[in-house]
């Protein structure tokens, strides 16, 4: 009994330690986006901003036109994010609904690409784009990141799509649907938690791409971390402003984690090998 209770408090003491790990930095981030300048470097450090400062935020929102950074990153993460999963729901349903050779060596292919680092396909993409007008525009950045999301985005799928019986969607096809119409009538309604821990992962990684909107924009549709990497540089390190613009884009996503906690919790248990 001494020993399976030592365990308990050892397992807790463990996750509260990984909790506050993990934890701690966001709070940082936000708490030193909230205090004057001055107190950024004070030796022992200020955990607790006392008297909050909202300059910080207000300046580089007015002054540093953030809310246009925020409407491109919102464009661009949902619109790759839906192509994604229009494209990837069409390849899954034909990787587990139709027999084909290789196919297990095919899932792999895909997620393989994922692997990918982006920085192999920056320079392809940029003259691509570049003889089809679309540097500086949100459908290439968009066009962009499917390029990473849809592997992805197809990998996963078909592992939730493996879940659900080949016979309900037979059934549909016996009612008079086509395979098209089974799919989105009937697998797709069904893999709805699936889909959206797909979406949210999506969501997720353009939202914090970096090498795609920094290589590929300028300054009309590029996305929050753009904007704010220019905070630091080899002469310029404005903190304040960089903690400030760090909040505003981590905000966002922070609710999203919350709300979508229980389809991430999913789309990392389930799902998540194809086979």
């Amino acid at each position: 009994m001494r020993s399976r209770a030592g365990t308990r408090v050892a397992i807790y003491v463990l996750l509260v330690v990984v909790s506050v790990t993990a934890v701690f930095p966001i709070y940082w981030l936000f708490s030193s986006a909230l205090k004057p300048a001055k107190d950024l470097w004070t030796i022992p450090p200020s955990f607790f901003p006392l008297q909050p400062d909202f300059s910080h935020l207000a300046q580089i929102i007015r002054e540093r036109e953030f809310p246009k950074y925020l409407f491109n990153s919102l464009v661009v993460s949902l619109g790759s994010a839906a192509i994604s999963l229009f494209l990837g729901s069409l390849v899954a349903y034909s990787l587990t609904r139709y027999p084909m050779r290789g196919r297990k060596q095919i899932a792999f292919w895909l997620i393989s690409l994922r692997m990918m680092p982006p920085i192999v396909v920056i320079l392809p993409l940029y003259i691509f784009f570049t003889r089809l007008g679309l540097i500086d525009s949100h459908l290439g950045l968009v066009l962009a990141h499917v390029t990473f999301n849809l592997p992805f985005a197809s990998w996963m799928l078909a592992g939730f799509f493996r879940e659900i019986p080949k016979e309900i969607d037979e059934a549909a096809l016996l009612d008079g649907c086509t395979s098209v119409g089974a799919l989105f009538r009937v697998v797709l309604p069904l893999a709805a938690g699936g889909i959206a821990a797909t979406g949210v992962f999506c969501v997720l990684w353009s939202w914090n791409d970096f090498i795609f909107a920094f290589s590929l924009t300028s300054t009309k549709a590029a996305t929050l971390p753009v904007p704010i990497s220019g905070f630091l540089g080899d002469y310029v390190w404005e903190w304040s402003a960089f903690y400030a613009g760090g909040s505003i884009a981590a905000i966002p996503i922070v609710l999203l984690a919350i709300f979508a906690q229980r389809y991430l919790v999913r789309g990392m248990t389930l799902g998540a090998v194809s086979s």
